[in-house]
């Protein structure tokens, strides 16, 4: 056992109400889109996202923050939602090559460009939600002595001048980093160290990437000269 930080024997696990929310949010976006204003995702989509939000706050009530034990049923749930977005993505990406009529109406402009969004910003916040799980053993795993080696390296803990002393990365810099992988379809200033989170940068980066030529290929079409 290593010796502990200062401030690190009293530090709790982050609560999962900010990771919680954002979720919510990306479920309610995606729901009150009228339908006739978007190509998707479809309804089993934000139902399946429903689901695991209600399994994740039923496991979040028991004692606060998640304990360290239940982070491999959350790691699970957080898979299930990156997969329901995942086929989202893949859903819109074949309607769009289709070259014709999506869902029975022509592809507009906006429908195209609001289903791109709703894609992409939950392709920002599962990402982020399970980079925030996996990343050193989680919440509780960061804070635990001695702490298991970290799946990302963040500016802060390459340079620990840079930070308080005991700095742990949070959720919102989780997100940063899966939103700056979205947009510049690799690391910025946070480095993947493990295969696995290479791996996920990579994939997030393929939807991501699939969506934005394909959808902005048909705008480009549709838009007249």
């Amino acid at each position: 056992m290593g010796a502990a930080e200062p401030g690190r024997a009293a530090a709790r696990p982050e609560s999962f109400t900010w990771p919680l929310l954002a979720v919510l949010v990306v479920i309610l976006l995606q729901v009150l889109v009228p339908a006739r204003d978007r190509l998707g995702p479809p309804l089993v989509v934000p139902a399946v996202e429903g689901l695991m939000l209600l399994v994740l706050v039923v496991i979040a009530a028991q004692r606060g923050p998640v304990p360290r034990s239940a982070r491999s049923t959350v790691l699970v749930l957080f898979g299930v939602l990156v997969a329901a977005n995942a086929a989202a993505a893949g859903r819109l990406v074949s309607l769009v090559l289709d070259n014709g009529d999506v869902d029975g109406a022509p592809p507009t402009v906006g429908r195209l460009l609001v289903a791109a969004g709703l894609v992409l910003l939950a392709n920002v916040v599962m990402f982020g939600l399970f980079y925030w799980q996996l990343d050193g053993g989680g919440p509780a795993g960061r804070i635990a002595v001695p702490t298991p080696f970290p799946d990302f390296q963040f500016p802060q803990t390459a340079a620990p001048e840079l930070a308080a002393a005991g700095w742990r990365p949070h959720f919102g810099d989780y997100l940063y980093v899966a939103f700056t992988n979205v947009v510049a379809f690799s690391p910025t200033d946070t480095l993947p160290l493990t295969l696995r989170s290479k791996g996920l940068m990579a994939l997030q980066s393929v939807i991501s990437l699939g969506v934005l030529v394909v959808v902005l290929s048909r705008v480009i079409n549709i838009l007249p000269p």
